[in-house]
C-alpha cells in the first residue's frame, strides 16, 4: 500500500481469490473498544476510535502515515496510555490494566520489529515464552516436584504442536539469529500463541518477509482464525489485505473514516482520497 503524500497512486483489487468462507462461529465480540482517545503532547492521535472483532474473525486496520493506526493498536495492548474510552476482553474491562496483565486475560501482541531470543533455540524461544505466562521457581520445583514436571511436558508438547503447525520443526533447534526475516515473524506469533491467547494484535507482520513467504504466513494466519483466534492485524500491504482480512476499518487523522468488507472500503470515495491526498 502506498501512504499518503508519497506521489504513488493507491490500487484496490476487489477479488478475493485464495481465500476460503468463514466458519458461522461469530457469536458475541471478544475484543471491544469504544471511544478510544490517545493524545501526545495535546494533540489526538487517536480520537474516539471504536472497534468490535469476534472469535475466528480478522480485521485489518489500514490508512495512510500518521492516521494512527499503531497509536490504537498500542492503546488496545496497554503499550500507551489512553486518555479516555474503554477496552473490554471477553466482557471484562481491561482499560486500566498494564500490557502483561492483559497478556495473562488472553490479549497478545506483536510488534513492527521482531522481538525473538536470538542466542536462544526456536524451541526454547516457544517454551519460554509460555512459561512466562505462570512462571516458576525454586519452591515450586522442591515442594511440588510432581506438578513442575507435568507442567514442564504439556509445554514441550504444546510448542511441538505450534512448531509442527507452522511446518517449522525443521528450525527448531536453530538460534533465533540464524532465521530469515520471514522465519523469525513466524517465531513472534508463535510465542504469542504459546500462551493460547483470545485475541491477536499483529502491527505490521509483514515486513522483512520475502514475497515469496508472505502468502505462507497469510494460510497460517487464516488457520489459526479459523480455529476460533481473533486478529486485529495493521497492515499497508493492500494485497495481505485483501487475502487476509474479513473486514477493514480505515484510519485517517486519527479517527475511523470507512469501515466494512474490503471491497466496500476499496470503493470509498472518502478512502480513496485519504490516500491521495
Amino acid at each position: 500500500m502506498s501512504a499518503a503524500g508519497q506521489g504513488q497512486n493507491l490500487t484496490f483489487a476487489t477479488d478475493r481469490e485464495g481465500t476460503s468462507a468463514k466458519p458461522e462461529n461469530q457469536g458475541q465480540p471478544v475484543l471491544v473498544a469504544k471511544d478510544v482517545v490517545v493524545d501526545y503532547g495535546g494533540v489526538h492521535a487517536v480520537n474516539r476510535v471504536s472497534l468490535s472483532v469476534a472469535a475466528g474473525e480478522v480485521l485489518g486496520i489500514i490508512g495512510p502515515n500518521g492516521a494512527g493506526k499503531s497509536s490504537f493498536l498500542a492503546a488496545l495492548g496497554g503499550q500507551v496510555r489512553r486518555a479516555s474510552g474503554t477496552i473490554s476482553l471477553d466482557g471484562h474491562e481491561v482499560s486500566g490494566l498494564l500490557p502483561h496483565q492483559r497478556a495473562r486475560l488472553g490479549l497478545a501482541r506483536t510488534f513492527q520489529t521482531t522481538s525473538e531470543f536470538s542466542r536462544m533455540t526456536v524451541f526454547e524461544n516457544l517454551v519460554t515464552a509460555a512459561e512466562g505466562d505462570t512462571g516458576s521457581s525454586l519452591k515450586a520445583v522442591v515442594l511440588h516436584p510432581r506438578r513442575t514436571a507435568q507442567r514442564e511436558q504439556e509445554l514441550v508438547s504444546h510448542a511441538w504442536e505450534v512448531l509442527e503447525r507452522f511446518e517449522m520443526t525443521q528450525v527448531a533447534n536453530l538460534y533465533g539469529g540464524e532465521l530469515s526475516g520471514g522465519q523469525r515473524r513466524l517465531v513472534e506469533i508463535m510465542r504469542c500463541l504459546m500462551r493460547r491467547p483470545k485475541v491477536l494484535l499483529l502491527d505490521e507482520p509483514m515486513v522483512g518477509v520475502a514475497p515469496h513467504l508472505t502468502g505462507k504466513l497469510i494460510s497460517d494466519l487464516r488457520g489459526i482464525s479459523r480455529d476460533g483466534l481473533a486478529i486485529v492485524v495493521v497492515e499497508h500491504a493492500m494485497e495481505v489485505v485483501r487475502k487476509l482480512c474479513d473486514r477493514v476499518m480505515v484510519m485517517a487523522f486519527g479517527e475511523v473514516i470507512a469501515s466494512g468488507t474490503f471491497e466496500e472500503v476499496a470503493q470509498d470515495a472518502t478512502v480513496q482520497s485519504a490516500y491521495l491526498s
